[in-house]
């Protein structure tokens, strides 16, 4: 004794980018063309335009982090001051900041502000210089060495990674909403072939004619 068995869930007809906006806008005349297949394509028309809006939620935070860090930059330039450092003594190895492989070279040092001020520390230098040797440092207002601030380069790089780390979420998130919906979709699907299966099979296979006969 043999039995029909149902075939696979044929897939509505394919789209390209432009048949999926027609679809989802119910402007694509396909004869094939189902209600789901047109909630898929409104599915990815969708997920299409937040990757435009998330892109353009990320430019618009990287924008004025590069401003808001720009000008942070500027002020704590403005308040440093670049001054000769004199060494008075042997140049120091400090292994404890090491980075890269690469340890760090510190010496005392004596420097003097524009206010007149005398100052006295250790400080970053090269590794061959020789006390009596002359290095420029910048100093903040109160005569302690200090680091410049970040440069063009890095507030760039900086800003670029907020816009991108924005842009990442908001992008995972709406391709995971996507795959949430297609899923639904494909069970919905699923579900009507099911049924139309159930109703047309027997007409199909002309079972409805012969009762009695299994296949």
């Amino acid at each position: 004794m043999s039995s029909t068995h149902r075939p696979a869930r044929p897939d509505g007809p394919p789209a390209q980018p432009c048949g999926h906006l027609r679809r989802a806008l119910g402007r694509e005349h396909n004869p094939l063309g189902r209600a789901v297949d047109r909630a898929r394509s409104r599915a990815v028309v969708l997920t299409v335009l937040g990757i435009a809006l998330a892109a353009l939620l990320g430019a618009g935070a990287a924008v004025p982090r590069y401003t808001a860090e720009q000008r942070a930059a500027a002020a704590t330039a403005a308040r440093l001051q670049k001054v000769d450092a004199v060494l008075q003594g042997p140049v120091r190895t400090v292994e404890a900041a090491v980075v890269g492989g690469r340890p760090a070279y510190h010496a005392d040092a004596a420097w003097t502000r524009s206010d007149g001020r005398h100052h006295t520390g250790s400080i970053d230098v090269p590794r061959n210089t020789g006390p009596g040797a002359t290095v420029v440092i910048l100093v903040d207002e109160d005569g302690r060495p200090t680091a410049a601030p970040p440069g063009t380069a890095d507030l760039v790089a900086d800003a670029v990674c907020v816009g991108l780390s924005l842009f990442g979420l908001l992008g995972v998130l709406l391709f995971t909403g996507l795959l949430a919906r297609l899923s639904v979709l494909d069970r919905r699907a699923d579900r009507a072939w099911t049924r139309s299966w159930a109703r047309w099979e027997p007409v199909w296979s002309g079972r409805d004619r012969h009762p009695g006969h299994d296949g």
